[in-house]
Formats: C-alpha cells, structure tokens, sequence
C-alpha cells in the first residue's frame, strides 16, 4: 500500500491528470447544484473500490479557487478542518523539487484521524498540488514509507491511487471532487484488510462510508456558504 517517496514523484503527473479526467465526468452526468453526490468504481490497480463524491457549490468568487486548493494542499497543519471534525491534527514538510509537468509542489503530510474505531488512524503522504488549466487545481495523495514521524503505537491507513481532491471554478460555481481509493482502515492485518472491506463494499454494505463522503460535502458546503469561511487558528 505504499510506495517510495520517488516513486510518488514521478507518478504525481500522470495520477493529477486521471484525477482531472474522473472529475470531469463525473460532473457532466451530476449537475445539479448543493447537492452531493457519491458513485464507486473498480480499480483494477488498487484491488478495490474508488469512490468518487462531488459537489457544485453556489454564489463562490472565483478567486476562491486558488484559495481553497491551497487549503486542501496544507490541510494536515490545520488543528482542526471545518468539512471533516475526525481530523485529529497533522504535520507537514516541505520538499525541495523541481516543478514538473503541471506539478507546482509537494510536500509530506502527516495527518491522524478518529474513524469511529478503537484508535485513531494515522495517514503518511506525499500531497503534490497541480494546476491542469486555468479554472482546475487537483491535490493527489499517495501513502508513501518515509515522511514526518509517528508514534511508536501509531496505526497507519493508506490511500492508494487515484486518490485526492479537485477543485474545478466555472459559471459562479465552484465544484468540489473528493476522489478516494483506499484498502480499508487497518481493522485487520495485512491482506485480509482488504478483503474485508472489499465484501462490504460488493454486498452494499458500504452505506456509513458513503454517508461519511456525503456529510464532508455537505459541511464543506456550508463552510464556504458562510460569510467569512475563516479557517481555524
């Protein structure tokens, strides 16, 4: 589930334009305005499920753009994130790397989250902001084995690819995709995480994920509908 820091790197390029391309479609078959929606697919790559939520928000600037992909891109030093209260703090570390193919910079993130287990779950990241033309940001995001430490008792989770945010401005809206492919939560070792969340996700039984995918939109939603969407201090 992860791979090396290099790796990601040069991977980054290609995985920000299939990010690009899963959105745009997604947004020409759900149009509607305020309201989420969620579709899965099978990633023949990851051995699993994609799910793809996406929300077109109203009445925004379109400075707002560049505004919140630069929150998206540093959201592990938030102390706290208004669209996902299970985000239990964070660290990133700048990388010094040469821009490539779209890719403005990377960085390394470190973010720890409550998913409603026993302990919290940590996520080790290279995050790599690109900008694909002049109205879409993405945000990839790929488990990787080095970054900012953990504790010695931390519980990793992993994301695999296509995996991250894009951030689409167009006609006074501003659209958000959450792109996510992982192989479950780290409940049981190895393999058999997911295989687990696999039968859940085959079987239907995948309704508390997708609500969870809805409830972000939808906070998100109302975070930037409000009159100052000021970020936490």
């Amino acid at each position: 589930p992860e791979v090396s820091l290099q790796q990601a790197i040069q991977n980054a390029p290609a995985r920000a334009a299939q990010l690009a391309g899963l959105a745009a479609a997604h947004r020409t078959r759900h149009c509607a305005s305020n309201i989420p929606d969620t579709v899965s697919h099978w990633e023949t790559t990851a051995r699993t499920f994609c799910y793809q939520t996406h929300i077109a928000i109203d009445s925004q600037p379109e400075e707002r753009l560049d505004w919140l992909a630069r929150v998206f891109y540093q959201q592990a030093t938030l102390p706290s994130q208004p669209w996902y209260p299970q985000f239990l703090g964070g660290e990133t570390r700048a990388l010094d790397v040469a821009p490539q193919a779209g890719i403005a910079e990377h960085l390394l993130a470190r973010g720890r989250f409550d998913l409603g287990l026993r302990e919290p779950r940590y996520y080790r990241q290279l995050v790599s902001l690109a900008k694909i033309d002049d109205n879409t940001r993405v945000i990839v995001a790929r488990s990787i084995d080095e970054g900012p430490g953990l504790p010695d008792d931390a519980r990793l989770a992993y994301t695999l690819d296509p995996n991250g945010e894009v951030l689409h401005f167009e006609n006074g809206r501003l659209h958000w995709h959450h792109i996510c492919c992982t192989p479950g939560a780290g409940v049981l070792p190895g393999r058999a995480d997911r295989w687990l969340i696999n039968i859940l996700r085959r079987t239907g039984l995948d309704g508390a994920e997708r609500k969870t995918y809805r409830e972000e939109a939808e906070q998100l939603r109302d975070w930037l509908a409000s009159p100052d969407p000021a970020l936490p201090h």
